[in-house]
């Protein structure tokens, strides 16, 4: 039972925290405005964060799970259109983001903080890297590429700077510009391994 309550107190901190930080506009929420929002006391703060840089990184790391999590839904709906539709599919999902509305603020806001000075922030985007690499890699195998977990990493890395770069500007791409990057992205997956030439 002590469980459930630390777990449901925990998850009332990191929505408060990401509800501060998209009011924000990405600004980092004091452990007091966190805890009056979630309705909590300091104390039940502190057993779930040693620290309100443990609490971002929570809210960041949610963030990343999330989008992956979407980017997975949306390659197995396209599984039985073949290993491009997928990527594809995927590569859509991550940068759609830019262009939804009701996505940006929390988006911006988790970037915002992933990229921040804390140096425990930065393996943050990696870890998102990785978990959309992961999803790309067996697509990328299947359309020829050399290395797959190489052109993965790659296509996933400039997929979240592309997203980053449109959410920090204040763009939102349109369907132009989403599919030029997706396209280019396809075509450098099918680009031949530099290692075997």
């Amino acid at each position: 039972m002590q469980n459930v309550i630390l777990a449901s107190e925990t998850e009332l901190l990191l929505d408060a925290g990401l509800e501060l930080m998209v009011a924000g506009g990405g600004r980092r929420p004091r452990v007091a405005e966190i805890v009056a929002a979630a309705g909590l006391s300091n104390d039940a703060f502190y057993r779930s964060f040693d620290g309100k840089d443990a609490l971002v990184e929570a809210i960041v790391e949610r963030g990343a799970r999330t989008v992956v999590g979407y980017v997975r839904h949306r390659i197995r709906r396209t599984a039985e259109q073949g290993a491009e539709a997928q990527l594809r599919a995927g590569l859509e999902a991550v940068l759609r983001q830019a262009a939804d509305t009701d996505l940006v603020g929390q988006t911006r806001a988790v970037l915002a903080n992933a990229s921040a000075h804390d140096p425990r922030a930065g393996h943050v985007i990696v870890t998102l890297v990785d978990g959309l690499a992961a999803l790309f890699a067996q697509p990328a195998a299947e359309m020829g590429a050399g290395d797959p977990m190489r052109a993965a990493r790659t296509t996933a890395g400039a997929a979240v700077a592309a997203l980053q770069y449109w959410l920090f500007a204040g763009e939102v791409p349109g369907s132009v510009e989403i599919e030029h990057l997706v396209g280019f992205l396809l075509a450098g997956v099918r680009a031949p391994d530099p290692r075997r030439r």
